[in-house]
C-alpha cells in the first residue's frame, strides 16, 4: 500500500518534460492509500506540493512534509518520505532492469519505486519557475529529507 500526500502534478510533453502544470492526476486520490499492482498503476511524474511555483532557495527552516508513506504488508516494512522540497518525482520502476552479479539477484521492471524531493521539474528552463531553481550570488542552497524505513 502507498500513500501519496497530493495529486498535484506537472504535466509532461511528447518528450515527458514538463511544461506546464500543476494538474490534478487521474490515477490516484492524494493522501488516500492505493496498491501498486503488477504493472498498475504507471507513474514516472512530478508531483507538487503547491500550485504556485514559488519556493524558497533554502527550505531547512520550513517543517518537514511527509510526502509518502508505503507499506508492504506480506513482509511487514513500512517507508516514509518527508521533505521540505517543494516536489519529488515518484517512478513505480517500469524500467527497471538490473541483470543478476555475484551476491545478488537480477532486479526487472517493478521491482521497486523511488520517491526522489525536488524542485519543480524543469523549473531552469520556465520562466514562471525559474526563481526556485537559480541560485544568485551570497545565497544559500538547503533543504531536509528524511528516509523512516521499519520493519514489524
Amino acid at each position: 500500500m502507498v500513500e501519496i500526500v497530493t495529486n498535484r502534478y506537472l504535466p509532461v510533453d511528447d518528450g515527458g518534460i514538463p511544461t506546464a502544470g500543476p494538474a490534478t492526476f487521474s490515477k490516484f486520490e492524494g493522501n488516500k492509500a492505493f496498491t501498486l499492482g503488477p504493472s498498475e498503476p504507471d507513474i514516472d511524474d512530478c508531483f507538487v506540493l503547491s500550485d504556485e511555483p514559488a519556493a524558497p532557495i533554502d527550505t531547512r527552516a520550513e517543517p518537514l512534509t511527509k510526502l509518502v508513506s508505503a507499506h508492504h504488508p506480506d513482509s511487514g516494512i513500512h517507508l516514509e518520505v518527508h521533505s521540505t522540497e517543494p516536489a519529488f518525482q515518484f517512478y513505480t520502476g517500469k524500467y527497471i532492469d538490473v541483470p543478476d552479479v555475484p551476491g545478488a539477484p537480477a532486479r526487472r521492471a517493478r521491482s521497486g519505486f523511488c520517491v526522489e524531493p525536488s524542485r519543480w521539474v524543469n523549473a531552469v528552463n520556465e520562466e514562471a519557475w525559474r526563481d526556485q531553481m537559480l541560485l544568485k550570488k551570497g545565497q544559500k542552497y538547503g533543504c531536509r529529507i528524511v528516509y523512516r524505513a521499519w520493519k514489524e
